[in-house]
């Protein structure tokens, strides 16, 4: 471009009074314009855009003219003008730098970075000098992280021609040549380096760790030791000398040099890890130990862990190795890191003599509360293996996301265990859900009945004398609709205890919520076809019914005769309560503070009506906890006269006494019970009381609400 364009007697142009703009591909600022003191005025601006307007038409071939016309554009911020002006002045000149510059401060503003990257390349190829090393550096590793390696790998190349001690750009271009597997062209660069660094230790290091990295172990050894005459105090250095010695199997000495880094540099975890692992090759394990233990005191890591877990294996401290792999993890690591870790845990178990089902038990519940649920599923299966009479992790199962296919691998699992041991009934439930999600209705239908006589006779052998109908056309007499974490388990295993009350063969159906498609009959066969008689009531406990009027619907539509029983609990508690269930089962890894945070923020841009018909949304702790809201909408369905409303507080205190309530309800004799032991409690550490304050005084004028509504008085605090 000229450097001074005469436009007419009254204006004239410099490049000086066009600003000169500072560039991020990153866009870390989009305000371009600078305060340069002699920037044009707008008349001046205006005056010049249309002698160079005219200009373009007596020389509309001028790359020149197209680029300061673009710049003026670019002072007065129309981008899209500058753009087309830049893009013409290329055309023309391909190889103009200052319009491929200008035009990569557009693209930035524009928010295309890959443009922007590009054509920035493009100014910088053409014209060197625009950008000082770091700046080519940076723009390296711009294309590296936009996949561009051809491009990086010049950039990076300029860097270095422009400042040959540029050792970062050394390493990101011989980077990107190792995993292009171009090692002689990468140890051609690092040669190149030392050949013009001679007295400067890095390169001769770098050049070393390349040999290494090649499995030139001996060049490697004499570049270190070139290394080591420039600067015999590098902690790095002796790290990777460390490991080029003990892969020539000269073992004394690598340990002596990873002993050196550790002394030079105190901290250097990596080093330490090392000599863990050279003295762990050598069955020296109290040392290994110890160096592992330093290196997880400075750096903490899964792999380290793991390393951990493995002496301790070979120390015969099994519950020590098991810490060790379950911290692993628990530190969200890789993938295969987690597979390593639960794979050491389950041989754990398998070595450790004194090992329980138990045992085998909570690493399953463990693997579920961490969201890992296909290696929660078969440690589950693990534990019905050795044991298939343990119950808890057969219910565990009912409440684990199962995928498809596991679904039919748990179908065969179930059916081996049904041939084996026909009489335990929760297999068979098992195996109707399985069949259920995999579609096949008819086959769980049978399941279900299966169960649910096996039970019933199981509890009470003397039904197997009453005549049984094949098939039960009745519904269920009481349904538990909620509230979750409020003590529905418990009040459903008291009911199981009386003898005129044969329950589902499971607590939880989901019927009216997810299983509604599944039609009648699917349902009926989770109830005892012996209850279609009239001295023996049945029901069952879905909790998470209560989010859902749409289910209250559904019942007026099927069985509208239907009780529902509902307790309600303390909104602040149960919120709590409902979250952490829902860590402990691996539906949520956020904090508490975070998720009420959340959820309280989110609540003030949702309408009544959205809380009445939304059944689930994560976080929900305190959606499903407004309970005017859903009671309300139930009983204007089913009628009030359906429903008893039971404060879980009262019956935490005074079970028996509300048992005889809930037994009256029913029309049913009151026959107590020995003890009332609670089920299915849930436990976490104290709440911060704070959070508990603003969950209580947010809760306030819901619960004043409900007691008007219902009549009731609730007194939580």
């Amino acid at each position: 471009m000229a450097a001074d364009l005469s436009i007419s007697s009254n204006v004239s142009i410099n490049r000086a009074q066009i600003v000169v703009f500072t560039f991020s591909t990153e866009n870390q600022s989009k305000n371009f314009l600078s305060s340069n003191a002699d920037r044009m005025n707008t008349i001046q601006i205006e005056q010049a855009i249309a002698e160079y307007t005219q200009q373009l038409a007596d020389n509309p071939r001028s790359a020149e003219i197209y680029g300061n016309l673009g710049d003026l554009y670019l002072q007065q911020q129309q981008w899209q003008q500058a753009k087309t002006c830049y893009q013409q002045a290329i055309e023309i000149d391909p190889e103009f730098a200052l319009a491929h510059h200008h035009l990569a401060k557009i693209w930035t503003h524009l928010d295309n970075h890959q443009q922007a990257a590009d054509h920035l390349n493009l100014a910088y190829k053409f014209q060197p000098e625009l950008a000082t090393p770091q700046q080519h550096y940076e723009l390296g590793q711009t294309l590296q992280r936009q996949n561009k390696p051809g491009r990086a790998i010049a950039a990076y190349r300029r860097a270095i021609n422009l400042q040959p001690d540029f050792l970062e750009a050394y390493e990101a271009l011989s980077q990107i040549l190792l995993r292009q597997e171009e090692h002689e062209r990468a140890l051609a660069l690092y040669r190149r380096g030392v050949q013009q660094n001679r007295q400067n230790p890095q390169f001769h290091l770098a050049l070393g760790k390349a040999l290494a990295a090649a499995g030139k172990w001996h060049q490697a050894n004499n570049a270190y030791q070139r290394a080591c005459k420039l600067n015999p105090n590098l902690a790095e250095l002796y790290y990777y000398w460390g490991i080029s010695l003990a892969e020539v199997e000269n073992y004394t000495q690598a340990e002596a040099y990873y002993q050196k880094a550790t002394a030079l540099e105190e901290n250097y975890w990596q080093a330490y890890c090392q000599l863990g692992k050279l003295w762990q090759e050598q069955t020296k394990w109290q040392q290994a130990l110890n160096a592992y233990q330093k290196a997880q005191s400075i750096k903490p890591q899964a792999k380290i862990l793991i390393n951990l877990a493995q002496i301790y294996r070979q120390l015969q401290q099994y519950g020590r190795a098991i810490i060790c792999y379950r911290k692993a993890i628990d530190n969200n690591s890789d993938s295969a890191t987690q597979t390593t870790a639960i794979t050491g845990y389950q041989q754990t178990l398998a070595q450790d003599p004194q090992a329980t089902i138990q045992d085998y038990y909570q690493l399953a519940k463990f693997l579920r509360a961490k969201g890992l649920f296909p290696q929660a599923i078969a440690a589950y299966q693990k534990t019905i293996e050795l044991d298939p009479q343990f119950k808890p992790a057969y219910i565990d199962l009912q409440y684990t996301p199962v995928t498809q296919e596991q679904s039919t691998q748990l179908i065969e699992f179930y059916r081996q265990i049904t041939r084996q041991h026909p009489e335990i009934t929760v297999a068979w439930g098992n195996l109707g859900d399985a069949l259920t999600q995999c579609d096949r209705v008819s086959e769980a239908i049978e399941c279900y009945r299966k169960g649910s006589y096996t039970k019933a006779i199981q509890t009470y052998p003397y039904l197997a004398k009453l005549d049984w109908k094949e098939q039960k056309e009745l519904g269920p007499d009481l349904i538990i609709a909620g509230a979750s974490k409020s003590g529905t388990s418990s009040i459903y295993y008291y009911l199981s205890r009386h003898p005129q009350v044969l329950l589902a063969h499971k607590k939880e159906i989901d019927f009216y919520w997810k299983n509604y498609q599944r039609g009648i009959d699917w349902y009926l066969a989770h109830f005892p076809t012996l209850t279609d008689r009239p001295d023996f009531l049945t029901g069952e406990a879905t909790p998470n019914y209560l989010r859902f009027p749409q289910v209250a619907r559904r019942i007026k539509d099927t069985f509208p005769q239907t009780k529902i029983i509902i307790l309600l609990r303390n909104p602040a508690d149960r919120a709590i309560s409902w979250h952490y269930h829902k860590l402990n089962t691996g539906l949520t890894d956020t904090d508490l503070a975070t998720a009420i945070a959340t959820e309280i923020e989110r609540l003030t841009t949702v309408s009544e009506a959205e809380i009445i018909e939304t059944g689930f949304y994560n976080p929900d702790n305190i959606m499903s906890s407004l309970y005017i809201y859903k009671i309300k909408a139930w009983m204007e369905i089913l009628g009030r006269e359906q429903f008893l409303i039971l404060k879980s507080e009262d019956f935490y205190d005074r079970p028996g006494e509300i048992m005889a309530q809930v037994c009256n309800f029913l029309g049913l004799p009151n026959c107590p019970l020995d003890n009332y032991p609670k089920v299915n409690a849930g436990s976490y550490n104290e709440i911060d009381a704070n959070l508990r304050k603003t969950l209580v005084e947010y809760f306030a004028p819901y619960n004043r609400q409900l007691e008007e509504y219902l009549g009731m008085e609730f007194n939580w605090e």
